[in-house]
């Protein structure tokens, strides 16, 4: 009786030692991760991240992540080499930066793994997966993706004798409706588009509208000083110069919507992902969503933030990517854009509820999402920072007065050859 006993007990204990092993192994290990993402536009999109970590972490109770907001995008970069999280948001562009700095992993494998892994990264929207791919790898995916687009007020259009349901199609006729459009006691404007900071990518949807191919696919070289950028620049600088349709100087990229809002601006360029902050403050009847107008072409740059699963241990970098899977369901996809504004970026999610009811809800959404047609991969090069800042101090200078554009353009392109020289074989 004793012996069986003691066999009993023996059994039990092999099946509890085994037991504590699954639970200390693989994906029932207690993970915590750090997840940092910026915010670059307006509402509330802080508290929407938040929910949605709160539910992965409900659902996954053995992996805590601890959401960081950590500013803007510059910002963002500056403490994830830093901290160095599992997890971050950062611009689709650092991805030279990231692979150079050796901070993050390749998801391929991830990908490999899962059983659906093939079929997930063929629904991701190839616009957005441009800057997602280096030296034969996948880096990351998107995850707040949007490109540039034109806002418009409808109520201002009809009191100008405009069809309030037709924008502007090219450069001609957005002067001459920006015309029609202006008071000439400075109280409303034709035309806004953001130009503090780093003007570069609003800017150069002008650029990318007049034909210019802004880098080389390794990220090498750039070509700031060419014909088409020249062009872009002179026709932004006529907008208020010559055609007196948008305020001369600096234009902040935060007063851009707050102005639409007020009505003091009638048109004007920003991000899609500012649909969801305008829409809560401003009438949807009100305003539309449309593509830019076209200069030689039609012409956008993507914009925005990836997923990026930085290095760290193999169960992190697995709880990492069961976090990015969760965040990028096809259904929080839609929710997400149609919360936001962000333009979906899987294309079963323009399918999902969601983003059809908002779809139904503002035809601007589905104005967002058709833009796509004309965007382009974003600059994107080695020490891209560095090199947007090369350009957008030159653009500055430009637009203060206090260089012209042939002059500035070819600093720009001197200083961008410096940074890139290390990179060039």
């Amino acid at each position: 009786m004793r012996s069986w006993t003691r066999g009993i007990a023996a059994v039990l204990a092999v099946v509890v030692l085994a037991l504590a092993g699954c639970t200390g192994s693989g994906s029932q290990k207690n993970v915590e991760l750090n997840f940092y993402f910026p915010i670059a536009v307006g509402g509330p999109l802080q508290a929407k991240v938040d929910a949605m970590v709160t539910e992965f972490t409900t659902a996954n109770p053995n992996i805590k992540v601890t959401a960081v907001y950590a500013g803007n995008y510059q910002d963002t970069m500056t403490k994830v080499q830093a901290a160095k999280p599992e997890v971050a948001v950062l611009q689709a562009t650092d991805i030279f930066t990231l692979t150079d700095l050796d901070l993050i992993v390749p998801i391929d494998d991830f990908v490999k793994k899962d059983k659906d892994g093939e079929a997930y990264m063929a629904d991701m929207v190839p616009a957005f997966m441009g800057n997602s791919k280096l030296n034969n790898k996948t880096w990351s995916v998107p995850f707040q993706r949007s490109t540039v687009v034109m806002y418009y007020n409808k109520d201002l259009f009809k009191a100008a004798g405009l069809d309030p349901n037709k924008a502007p199609a090219n450069w001609t006729e957005l002067v001459d409706f920006g015309k029609k459009l202006t008071k000439t006691d400075g109280s409303q404007w034709g035309l806004e588009i953001p130009s503090d900071g780093n003007p570069y990518w609003t800017l150069s949807s002008l650029f990318y509208q007049q034909g210019a191919k802004m880098n080389n696919e390794a990220g090498t070289t750039v070509s700031f000083n060419s014909a088409e950028v020249a062009a872009g620049m002179e026709f932004f600088l006529a907008l208020s110069k010559t055609h007196k349709i948008m305020p001369t100087g600096v234009i902040k990229w935060g007063d851009v919507p707050n102005d639409f809002i007020a009505g003091k601006a009638a048109m004007i360029f920003h991000t899609t992902g500012s649909i969801g902050a305008i829409k809560g403050k401003l009438d949807p009847a009100k305003f539309g969503v449309a593509p830019l107008p076209a200069g030689k072409s039609f012409g956008s740059p993507t914009g925005g933030g990836n997923l990026y699963i930085l290095k760290s241990t193999k169960e992190k970098q697995e709880a990492a990517w069961k976090f990015v899977r969760f965040l990028t369901d096809t259904n929080r996809v839609a929710q997400w854009s149609a919360d936001t504004g962000y333009i979906p970026y899987r294309k079963s999610a323009m399918e999902a509820k969601p983003w059809k009811d908002a779809v139904a809800g503002f035809a601007g959404y589905k104005a967002a999402a058709d833009a796509l047609q004309h965007a382009q991969p974003e600059l994107a090069t080695h020490n891209n920072q560095q090199v947007l800042k090369a350009m957008g101090d030159q653009l500055q200078a430009i637009i203060t007065g206090s260089k012209d554009v042939k002059t500035a353009l070819e600093q720009a392109q001197k200083d961008a050859d410096a940074i890139l020289k290390p990179f060039q074989k």
